[in-house]
């Protein structure tokens, strides 16, 4: 009787830290990926049209969504993923700081760094079904 107990502690101690794990990211992977698509795809916009404070604003989402991905793979601890999503993030921060001294050409070239670090990313964990993507850890 006591060992029955004992396991049902157990299992019901597994699912608390199971689902306190999931609990920890705050929205799925797929909308991460999608809102960085699109911030990144709008700060290509305007950094082509020399629009330095939209840029600074666009860069500043992709910090926080770069920041986001690195949550997501900490769990995993997946170190290269978290390195490209750090770089990447480091990176927006440099477009940043240099759209807000109007200087886009900097900010270009950081953004280059950008799109490299996710391409990275991209190739290393990242598998086409035919039908969507998914994650390789």
């Amino acid at each position: 009787m006591n060992r029955v107990l004992i396991l049902i502690a157990g299992a019901i101690a597994g699912s608390v830290l199971v689902a306190a794990a999931f609990a920890e990211q705050h929205r799925p992977y797929n909308e991460i990926m999608k809102d960085v698509a699109s911030a990144f795809a709008s700060l290509k916009k305007s950094l082509d049209a020399n629009s330095a404070a939209a840029a600074a604003a666009d860069a500043a989402k992709l910090q926080a969504l770069f920041t986001e991905t690195e949550a997501f793979w900490a769990p995993f601890e997946t170190k290269d993923a978290m390195n490209f999503a750090k770089s990447a993030r480091d990176a927006a921060a440099a477009v940043s700081a240099a759209a807000k001294n109007n200087n886009v050409k900097t900010a270009q070239s950081s953004y280059a760094v950008i799109q490299k670090n996710c391409a990275n990313c991209h190739f290393a964990h990242r598998e086409e079904t035919g039908k969507g993507f998914l994650i390789k850890p």
